[in-house]
Order: C-alpha cells, then sequence, then structure tokens
C-alpha cells in the first residue's frame, strides 16, 4: 500500500521514524492509518441519478473527510477553492455515478473440486484480501456478505489494513440439519466424529453453523449478533450447490424462523435475510418475518405481492446460474446441482420480470465469482431496462442496508463512494462490464484508488 500527496509523491512509510524523534512525534500503533482526507472538488460531471433515472449537468461536488458535503452549479465553489486549497478535478465529458454495490457475495469462497485440499488459514486469507482489492477496483465500493465474513474483515477494509468496498457482514449461514448450510455427506450424516458446521471446498470454511429448534435459534442468532453481525442469513429452502437437498425443498418451521428474526431486530440487526429458491420457504420466511429473500428464483407473483405489500428486499443472482448452467463453473460442480441449476436458472427471469413490475425492491447480487461479478449487468440488462438495473446495484441496495440517501446515490450528506465513467450507465447499464474502456476512476470514503483522470491522483494502490 502505498499513500501520494497531490502532486503524486508518495509519502514516507509511517513504520520509520528518525531518532531521536522529532518533538511533536506520536506514537501510532496503527501505522497503515491513512493520512487527513484532501478536500476535493469533481467539477464538470455529469451526475448519475439512478433513483430518477436521469442524469444532470454542470454541477460541481464538494467532498470532505470523506463525504459529499455540497453539489452547486459549476464555478460557484471558486471561492472555497481557493480558502481551503482544495484538489479541484475537470471531469468534464465524464459521469459522475454512485459507486456500485453487491448485495450478495461470500469473501471466503474460493473455487475448488471436491478432491481439493483444503487451504491454509493463511492462504485463505491472502486470497479474501486479493479478491477485495479486485471488487473495488471494478468499482464495486460496497458489498455485503451472506455466508462467513465476520466483524474482523470488517474492521480490515474499514480501517484500510486491507483496501476493499465496504463490508456489511452476518457470519455463518445459520441452516437446519441436513439443510442448505449443512455439507457433511449422507455417509456421515449420522456419525458424531463428522465436521458438524463446516464446509471445505477449495478454501471454503466456517461459513455456515447449524441450530434446531427455537432455543437453538435463538442461541444462534444471539451469538451472531454479539459478534458484530449487521445482518443474519438463515436457510428457508434447498439450494443449488448444496450436495443433497432438493431445491424446491422448504427448510426451517416458521417458529424457527420467528425466533431468529425477533432476535436480530430486537438486538438492533438490520434485517435477517434467508437463502431462499422454493415458494414455499419464501412464504414461511415472509410470515417468520424476513426482510430479504436471497436468490428467489422459482417465487410466485401471489408470494412476490406480499413482499411487496410487507416491504421485503430480492436479491436475485443470475450469474452464478448462467456459470454453472452455460459457463466455466461446470466442471466445479456435481451433476446433480448441474441439474438443480438448470431448474432455477429456467424460472429466474420470469420471477424478476414479475418482481418488477408488481414493485419489489430488487438488489444486486452475484453470489460473488471474481471474475464475472460485473457480467450480472450483461444478464439483467438482456430483459430490463438499463435505468432499472442500475437502480438494483445503487438506491435499491442502499436500502436494503439501511444505508438509503448515505450510499448509491449522489447527495449531499452521502458518503464519498463514486465512479468516474466514460459513458452514460442510464442508457447503457453494459458499460460498467466494461471496466478497461469505460472505468476512469474509483473513489471509496474520499480516497481515490484507481484513476486515469488528470489532476486526479492515485491515494491508495490496490495493486
Amino acid at each position: 500500500m502505498h499513500f501520494s500527496d497531490p502532486a503524486g509523491k508518495h509519502r514516507q512509510p509511517q513504520t520509520w521514524v528518525p531518532w531521536p524523534p522529532p518533538k511533536d512525534y506520536q506514537l501510532d500503533s496503527r501505522p497503515w492509518r491513512l493520512p487527513p482526507h484532501r478536500p476535493m472538488i469533481i467539477s464538470g460531471a455529469e451526475l448519475v441519478d439512478p433513483e430518477h433515472g436521469e442524469t444532470v449537468k454542470g454541477m460541481d461536488i464538494r467532498i470532505e473527510d470523506g463525504k459529499i458535503v455540497e453539489i452547486a452549479p459549476c464555478e460557484s465553489l471558486s471561492g472555497y477553492r481557493d480558502q481551503r486549497n482544495a484538489t479541484v478535478i475537470d471531469a468534464t465529458g465524464l459521469y459522475i455515478c454512485p459507486g456500485l454495490i453487491d448485495c450478495h457475495v461470500h469473501i471466503l469462497a474460493g473455487l475448488g473440486t471436491a478432491e481439493d485440499e483444503p487451504g491454509t488459514e493463511m492462504e485463505n486469507d491472502l486470497n479474501t484480501a486479493l479478491g477485495l482489492k479486485y471488487m473495488l477496483s471494478n468499482g464495486f465500493t460496497t458489498v455485503r456478505d451472506v455466508g462467513g465474513a465476520t466483524a474482523k474483515h470488517r474492521y480490515s477494509t474499514e480501517s484500510w489494513l486491507t483496501p476493499g468496498p465496504r463490508l456489511f457482514v452476518g457470519g455463518p449461514v445459520m441452516s437446519m440439519t441436513g439443510g442448505h448450510g449443512d455439507h457433511r455427506s449422507q455417509f456421515d450424516m449420522l456419525s458424531t466424529n463428522s465436521p458438524y458446521g463446516q464446509f471445505y471446498n477449495g478454501g471454503m470454511e466456517h461459513t455456515s453453523t447449524i441450530a434446531d429448534g427455537v432455543d437453538e435459534c435463538l442461541r444462534t442468532a444471539r451469538k451472531l449478533m454479539a459478534a458484530g453481525a449487521d445482518h443474519v442469513k438463515i436457510c428457508t429452502s434447498g439450494g443449488v450447490l448444496s450436495p443433497y437437498d432438493k431445491v424446491e425443498a422448504a427448510q426451517y418451521t416458521v417458529p424457527e424462523i420467528r425466533a431468529v428474526c425477533e432476535t436480530v431486530k430486537a438486538l438492533g440487526g438490520t434485517l435477517t435475510t434467508s437463502h431462499c429458491n422454493s415458494d414455499l420457504g419464501a412464504r414461511n420466511a415472509i410470515e417468520g418475518g424476513v426482510g430479504c429473500i436471497e436468490h428467489g428464483g422459482m417465487l410466485s407473483r401471489d408470494t412476490l405481492q406480499s413482499m411487496k405489500e410487507k416491504g421485503i428486499h430480492l436479491v436475485p443472482t443470475l450469474i452464478v446460474q448462467d456459470a454453472v448452467v452455460n459457463g466455466p463453473l461446470r466442471p466445479y460442480v456435481s451433476k446433480r446441482s448441474y441439474e438443480k441449476a438448470k431448474t432455477v436458472a429456467s424460472h429466474s427471469e420470469i420471477t424478476m420480470k414479475d418482481a418488477v413490475e408488481i414493485g419489489v425492491n430488487i438488489g444486486y447480487g452475484t453470489d460473488y465469482v471474481p471474475m464475472f461479478q460485473l457480467a450480472e449487468f450483461d444478464l439483467r440488462a438482456a430483459f430490463l431496462p438499463s435505468k432499472e438495473v442500475l437502480k438494483h446495484a445503487t438506491c435499491n441496495a442502499a436500502k436494503i442496508l439501511g444505508m438509503e440517501g448515505k450510499l448509491g446515490c449522489i447527495k449531499e450528506g452521502a458518503l464519498a463512494d463514486f465512479l468516474l465513467l466514460s459513458a452514460n450507465p442510464i442508457d447503457n447499464v453494459k458499460i460498467l462490464n466494461r471496466p478497461d474502456k469505460h472505468l476512469k476512476a474509483v473513489v471509496k470514503d474520499g480516497r481515490c484508488v484507481k484513476s486515469s483522470v488528470k489532476g486526479l491522483p492515485v491515494e491508495v494502490e490496490l495493486f
């Protein structure tokens, strides 16, 4: 990691101090601490407003301490520029777009076959750190991990110890015995020596925990919240990659679901979200009080209507299904999982169209395969308008995180997470999947991590 001043010269590493130290030297136990934010003005860019599906021309955007503090007509901030020595970036001809938000990732997941040996903890941590950098480099300034990441990972990116997106975490996924999060072999299911609640596959471990009955569900939800979870994820249906359950099966009873949801709400969590493909599993989850359905590939219009009425969000994940059915993930899954993926994929487009028509709030989700994370835009744009798809990854996603008005928008008071693009994503959202051509800068928390824009130096280098 390198830090640079406005002239682009790297600062002296904070891990070295001359002896005797300067009289004003203060010992810092966190040598990765970044210097204070530099005031910044982005001038001349066309402001992308996903919420209203339009752009606004001729505005200057003032940024201080990692926040957008003022948006005003061009040249109206000239006095401020002189008084505060702000860095002024001429972004004429570019579009300033809110940073992208992926609401369904697994940052601890790695690709691997059943024969692969599990990676060491160090290898997994290094892979995770690199994956976070890739996500941020591609424009994802915020992600919600729904299976494994904990408060330590959130702290790592929050403090810039590991450069990466803002992280919202839930810890391990809650699953019933034999559910989507129980990855024991059928032959080991009755053994007391099986690796209970753990899944080892290409570097993936400790991403799920088993809880049965109301009392266990209460206890587990309390533990997850005490460990710093922003949300809690449960499994209320079978899944594509779980080896033995049926994808249409319902999992967890309504009383178990309700116990988790009420606990998370009482302890200040954003919401309880549910891995769910089946309609019955979704209806049980809704009755139990969940706030969001993940995947939701086979939901009926009646269920979607209920979600709309109750304000329950939906986060589809088309790319991981398509990558299994039609793409390079095929060799990594079993024949059974391949068949389940085909079943879910055949319904997902219809379900999403219905959800848009009914008015369900839809977020952007990918299940996170790093090289395909942006391809979800292409899949959704094949049957939905670009301005609708852009909302999924910006203002809609912010609602799911409980960060409406703070993330997913370019507004006064919002956090300074944004992209500079050479084309308008409202007209064609597919340009986001061409970062080599159209992504000119990435700024998170008011700090530039990627830039080819004149006058906008990179403050934190990712690679």
